[in-house]
Parts: structure tokens; sequence; C-alpha cells
């Protein structure tokens, strides 16, 4: 087979909210045996940023900015999609 066809383009993650348990628990059965998958609990309780470093509050500013959509969606849905793309052996 050729390796092209066999290397994923991307990996899924799935983020769950805690308030979400039974959504967690179907998705973990459903896609156990999927390679290309990750499924993550949001554990997240309260905002770290006490005692953080100016260049952690950069590095955190940027990604903020990729994060914001994805928070609100696992905040009023109860979970979100977040498509990786692959690396050069698939993950």
């Amino acid at each position: 087979m050729d390796e092209a066809l066999r290397t994923p383009k991307r990996r899924l993650v799935f983020i769950v909210s805690r308030e979400r348990m039974d959504l967690y628990e179907k998705l973990r059965q459903a896609l156990i045996r999927e390679p290309d998958v990750d499924l993550i609990l949001d554990r997240r309780a309260s905002d770290r940023r006490l005692g953080d470093s100016a260049f952690d509050r950069e590095r955190r500013g940027r990604q903020r900015r990729e994060r914001l959509a994805v928070d609100a969606e696992v905040r009023e849905c109860g979970w979100a999609v977040v498509k990786i793309p692959a690396g050069p052996k698939g993950r």
C-alpha cells in the first residue's frame, strides 16, 4: 500500500467538559480503537496566571487567540473538536 494512503493527514482531539461525563464515556467507548483520535477531559477549574513571568504571559497571549473559540465551544456545548495537522510520520 502506498505510504501516502496510510499516513493520516490530521489528528482529532476531542475535548469534553467535566460537566459532561456521560458524553466523555460514550466518546471513549466509540473512539477507543481510532489511532488518530485523542479524547481529553477538560479539568481546568480556574485561571492559573498568578505568579507567571512576562515570558509566560506573552506566550499565553499568542495561544489565547487560538484557544478562544475552542474554550467557548467547550463552555457552551460541553465539548469541542480540534484538528491538528499530522507530522511527517503521522504523529
